[in-house]
């Protein structure tokens, strides 16, 4: 498995901070912690302004946390489609916002 590099300083973010857009390119580096420790911080004063994105973030980090633990499960097929629902309206609430 190549390991993936760090994300340089200076990446994300300007005067303005980070945009929704920024923190969905580098979402798999920042939930696995193998990020530039400047671009985590851009990325947590993001997610402290932008409950989208946090919504986005939380929901990766439960299901990693479930399924480290218990391993894969079949969703019901309702709560599944309504898990997919959500996530595409906070997407679309999260890309119009920028």
């Amino acid at each position: 498995m190549k390991r993936r590099r760090k994300k340089t300083a200076g990446w994300v973010g300007d005067t303005k901070g980070a945009t929704c857009e920024e923190l969905m390119a580098v979402l798999n580096e920042y939930v696995d912690g193998e990020i530039d420790p400047s671009v985590c911080r851009e990325m947590e004063r993001h997610l402290k302004k932008c409950n989208p994105c946090r919504v986005v973030v939380d929901n990766i980090r439960k299901t990693i946390t479930l399924y480290r633990k218990d391993g894969s499960r079949v969703l019901p097929p309702a709560f599944r489609a309504r898990l997919h629902s959500s996530l595409r309206k906070a997407w679309k609430t999260c890309r119009s916002g920028d």
